[in-house]
Formats: C-alpha cells, sequence, structure tokens
C-alpha cells in the first residue's frame, strides 16, 4: 500500500513545481517584454535649454551674406511676434519621414567633426528664426567641393529660441529635429546652399564616447542609437562607396 500512496503523491506535487516554474517563466518573460516595448516607446530627449537664443531687439547683421541669408527667410511661417500667446511653436508634418538612416545620397556632404559656436538669427522681417553653428571638420566622408579637415564651416537648421523685449523666451522648432550642441562631436550629413562654406543639416549622430546617437527622432535614426562609433563610420564608408 505504501509504494501506491508515494506514486499516488509525486504525481501531483510534480505537476504543483513544473506549474510553478511555468508561471514563473512567464512572468519574466512578460517583464522582459513589458520592459522591451517600453524601451521601444521612450523618445528621444531633445534639450530645448541649449537651442541657440536671437534677440528681437537686435538691430540684425551688418554681413552682407548674412543679410542675404536672413531674407530669404522673410514671410516666415514660424510667424514670430512678441505677443505671441504661448511660449513655445512647434512644426510638424515637416520631416520626412522616410529619410534613410544614413542619407548618403541625398547628401551633398558629409564630415564629422565639432560643433565650436551656436547663434540663431532672426530673418530680415523678423518673422521667422534659424540656428547657425560652426563646425570644425576632423573627417571628410563625401566632400562636395573643397571641403577640408581643419576647416571649419557653418551648418544651419530652421528654428531656435527667440528673446523678446519683455524678456520672455519663445521656443521655435520643428517636431522631431534637436539641435547640435556646442563642445559636441558629430556625424553631419549635409546638403549644399548657395554659399561653399554654408549647409543646411539632413540629419546627424552625436559621437559620444565610443557609441553613436542620433540628433533626431526618426526611427531610421533612432535604430544606430548605441552603435559603436568604429562600426557606423565603416557602414558610412561603405555606403558611400556603394553610391558612387
Amino acid at each position: 500500500m505504501g509504494k501506491y500512496k508515494t506514486f499516488g503523491l509525486v504525481p501531483p506535487l510534480l505537476f504543483g513545481l513544473v506549474t510553478l516554474f511555468m508561471v514563473q517563466q512567464l512572468r519574466a518573460q512578460e517583464q522582459t517584454g513589458s520592459t522591451t516595448s517600453l524601451t521601444k516607446r521612450q523618445k528621444k530627449t531633445i534639450d530645448v535649454t541649449k537651442f541657440p537664443i536671437a534677440d528681437f531687439s537686435n538691430t540684425g547683421p551688418t554681413d552682407a551674406k548674412r543679410k542675404e541669408r536672413g531674407k530669404k527667410r522673410d514671410n516666415s511661417n514660424w510667424a514670430v511676434h512678441p505677443n505671441a500667446v504661448s511660449d513655445n511653436t512647434v512644426v510638424v508634418d515637416s520631416v520626412d519621414t522616410n529619410l534613410p538612416g544614413l542619407p548618403v545620397e541625398k547628401a551633398a556632404g558629409v564630415i564629422t567633426g565639432v560643433v565650436s559656436d551656436a547663434k540663431a538669427y532672426l530673418s530680415t522681417d523678423k518673422s521667422g528664426v534659424y540656428s547657425s553653428f560652426s563646425v570644425i571638420i576632423d573627417d571628410v566622408l563625401k566632400n562636395p567641393g573643397r571641403l577640408a579637415v581643419g576647416q571649419t564651416i557653418e551648418i544651419e537648421r530652421e528654428g531656435g529660441c527667440v528673446r523678446f523685449p519683455s524678456g520672455r523666451l519663445h521656443l521655435y522648432m520643428v517636431a522631431e529635429q534637436d539641435m547640435p550642441h556646442t563642445g559636441s562631436r558629430y556625424v553631419f550629413f549635409l546638403a549644399k546652399t548657395e554659399e561653399d562654406s554654408v549647409f543646411e543639416v539632413i540629419t546627424g549622430y552625436e559621437i559620444r564616447g565610443d557609441g553613436i546617437y542620433s540628433l533626431d527622432e526618426l526611427p531610421q535614426t533612432r535604430s544606430y542609437d548605441g552603435t559603436s562609433a568604429a562600426t557606423f563610420l565603416e557602414e558610412v564608408r561603405k555606403q558611400l562607396t556603394g553610391a558612387k
């Protein structure tokens, strides 16, 4: 009889242990899945406090080329005005959501370099604002003309902060687009302008330590976050070779 009692008790015990193990495994999978899903949903934090600031009371630049650049931004949809009700204006649906993570074909130039200075400027009629960054080139991956290591170029992006006469700051930005930070090193994909040493930023990647981090909040560019800089740059060079 003892044998039968022992045999009769063992299966429920094993079943209970197996069930407990399966429940623990499922919970672990659910927690992992939730964490992964949360990570995918986390958006890049854009530090708007580092956006360059333009003073609305400023009489404007005296440099002829800078004036010309300002004129091209007249009648802007930003509608910069001291009486603006809110403290920020964000333009949505103006970013190319189909932009490749590595837009080597679209870019006239691809460089790596350190941002040494940042300023914001108003358009000539003060309806628009754009930011300009000085970049010291340390490598040229795609050359649209006369770019060279050690050269300082200007790169621009729409938006910036405007300080009104009251002292109030108003942020103007394009949704999903961040601004480069002074002192940081980046890989920039650039579009040409009418000036040889001035470019528009298509997109970029900060080189932080040995890692790469997207400047913009786009799935295609964010997919490279955390990639080693060496691996990333090697991939850029490969695609540039194939694009020729």
